[in-house]
This record gives C-alpha cells, structure tokens and sequence, in this order.
C-alpha cells in the first residue's frame, strides 16, 4: 500500500524544521529506501516554504554533491537512480531537504556504527572528534558518535554523565548533543557543559548560543540559552527551566578543580557518589546541612575529604567504597 503524498510531503517538511518524530523518521527513511515510490515525491514547488534554516552556497554545493555520490549507476538500479534524482530536484529547492537526505539514506540500509569513549570513576579523557571538536569527558561518563557517517552539517553525539564541549565551526552549522534520553541540544554556539544524571540534566553555556528542547521538539518546550545561563531538566516533575548559571562553579572539572560554594554536605555527597562511586553515610543526620566553600581537586577524593574533615571539624570514615562522616569528639 502506497503512503499518501501529501502526507510524505509533511515528513520532509517535519523534517527540515525539526520538528520530525523519531518514528516518523523512520517512515521517511523506510520510504527512501523502497522501489516504485519516485512519483509519491514533493514537486520542488510544493516544499519551497519549507521554514528552515538558509544554508549559504558553499554548504550547499556539499550537499548536494553528497547527494549525487550515492545516486553513483554501478550501486543503484535505474529506477532507484530516477527516484534519488527526483531527491535532488527537491532538495535544491530546500538546502535543509537535502541535508535531512543526506542524514537519512545510506545504501544498503546501513545503521550508524556508534564508537563509544567511556570513563570510569575518578578519571578524565579529552575526545577529538572527526571534526576537530573536542570534548573533555568527566568521571563516571560515555560518549558516543557516528563514526563512519561523520560529515559536515550531520553532526550528532550522545552522552550519559558530564562532558564539556568546544565544537569546531562548520559553514552547514549543525551539531547536535543528546543529553541522555531526556534532552536534545542543538548547537549555536562553541563553549558549553553538558550534564545527565538520573536526577536530571543539566546545560550550562560559556558562549555562544545553544537551543535546548525535550524530545517531543515542542517549540513551547524549548530554550535558547545566551552564555552565563543554564537549563535544567529536572527527572522528578518533567519541567526545564531556564537558571543563571555560575560558570565557574560548574564547569571548572574540566581544569581538574571542583569549586564549591555554599555547598551543602548532602550536595557533596551526591558529587561523592557521582564522581567516585563511593557511598556516603552520615552518623548524624545533621551533618548533612553543614556547608562548605572552597576549590579542591576534582579527582582525588583522599584530598577532598581532608579539606573538608580540616574545614568544617568533622570525622570522616573512608574504608573500600563506603565513606562515613561523623560529629568531632
């Protein structure tokens, strides 16, 4: 059975203003990939309202030129040739058309080959991606990227933890962070921390500009962050928010330091258990309220419980993975 056409016009228009769905983008994809479905495609006509993003000249001579690379007559039947021509007459019509193409046909219904960078507890790496962005992995944190499809204006990462990004310019300009399965950042600018954790998710940008916005691609669930602002997913009650963000304080892991201000020891704790996988208990419930302000370094718990055992005159307990705080005698 045949889609309707107007409804696939809708799927590249969805697509194009980023609004698809990720079971609507396998519809397109599915549709892509079959025989028999050249005359179901948009006339250029039909889609040149298409509000995306305008891509300037030299972005779009790649596109398309990536485009016509798999159109090649010794990889495809004819008709699938006729049928990725008609592609091209679209998408010259809509640049961003071209690109969502370019995202979603592979040959042969190739899936993407994720490569995976993963750090365990107490440890950093710093990632290059194929693009010459880099990203500073925190502790307890994966990182994963396309490794195979990597190409301008397709740029796509996933990450669970803590990473900081400084994304290389790209004159097709998108690149996009999933933040766990909770968020999606689209990238406007090049400085910016991103971090998932169960409790929520949490985007705090040093400059440029990024868009933040759950799955649903809602416009009225979306954020778009100026540098000094941070936005908070928060996995209890579903709501993102918009917070001023001290960048400082949040970002500085990636210089190996951890600043605290006003931190409270239950604050502390739940960094603890984050970033060395070590479990926290207190003898007495209001040690927890107890607050500390100071630097330490981010990935020597031995020195951090020191400063804080120093500075707040209290008894920790550290034995295998369990640390125990505890009143002065």
């Amino acid at each position: 059975m045949y889609p309707d056409p107007a409804y696939i016009k809708a799927l590249f228009i969805k697509h194009a203003n980023g609004s698809i769905t990720p079971q609507e983008t396998a519809e397109l994809i599915a549709f892509l990939q079959q025989e028999d479905n050249e005359d179901l495609l948009p006339l250029p006509d039909e889609i040149a309202d298409i509000p995306a993003p305008a891509m300037d000249n030299a972005a779009t001579a790649r596109v398309l030129q990536q485009l016509a690379a798999v159109t090649a007559p010794a990889a495809q039947p004819a008709r699938r040739r006729n049928l990725l021509r008609r592609v091209i007459a679209v998408s010259a019509a809509a640049a961003a058309v071209a690109a969502a193409v370019v995202l979603l046909y592979r040959p042969g219904g190739q899936k993407p080959a994720l490569a995976t960078v993963a750090t365990g507890y107490g440890s950093m790496k710093k990632v290059t991606l194929p693009d010459g962005t880099t990203v500073t992995l925190n502790a307890n944190s994966t990182l994963q990227y396309d490794s195979t499809g990597w190409q301008p204006g397709s740029r796509e990462v996933w990450i669970n933890g803590q990473a900081f990004f400084e994304v290389a310019p790209d004159a097709a300009g998108k690149f996009m962070v999933h933040a766990g399965d909770k968020l999606a950042v689209q990238v406007l600018g090049t400085r910016f921390n991103v971090a998932a954790r169960t409790k929520g998710v949490q985007v705090v940008l040093n400059s440029g500009k990024v868009k933040v916005g759950l799955p649903d691609n809602n416009n009225e669930h979306t954020l778009v962050l100026q540098p000094g602002e941070m936005a908070y997913y928060n996995a209890g009650d579903g709501q993102l928010s918009r917070q001023h963000a001290d960048t400082l304080q949040l970002t500085s892991w990636k210089d190996n330091q951890k600043v605290f201000r006003d931190a409270t020891l239950a604050d502390i704790a739940a960094f603890i258990e984050e970033q060395f996988g070590a479990k926290v208990t207190f003898a007495a419930p209001q040690l927890s309220h107890l607050q500390f302000t100071g630097t330490t370094p981010v990935n020597d718990l031995d020195v951090l419980l020191n400063i804080l055992t120093k500075s707040l005159d209290i008894r920790i307990d550290k034995h295998n993975n369990q640390v125990t705080m505890m009143l002065a005698r």
